[in-house]
């Protein structure tokens, strides 16, 4: 990774640290253990799904171009 995109993606996560913060309960910021449970349920159920489905996009997106892949065969055939 370039440290241009190191540095954007620092700038981009800490945006995204800051909404998930805001939008987290006060009484799951009281201690440690429920700091650490909280950001661990957001990175499971918000961050890590959208990133994976990007991911994931660009596969199915790429298989258009190259259907004789048996890796994007397979994903084609999951995500119909």
């Amino acid at each position: 990774m370039t440290p241009s995109d190191q540095q954007q993606l620092k700038a981009h996560l800490k945006a995204a640290a800051k909404i998930l913060y805001r939008n987290t309960d006060p009484t799951d910021l009281k201690s440690f253990e429920s700091r650490e449970k909280s950001v661990r349920q957001k990175m499971l159920s918000q961050v890590g799904p959208e990133i994976g489905s990007f991911f994931f996009s660009s596969i199915r997106n790429s298989n258009r171009k190259t259907p004789k892949n048996k890796i994007n065969n397979r994903l084609n055939r999951h995500y119909r």
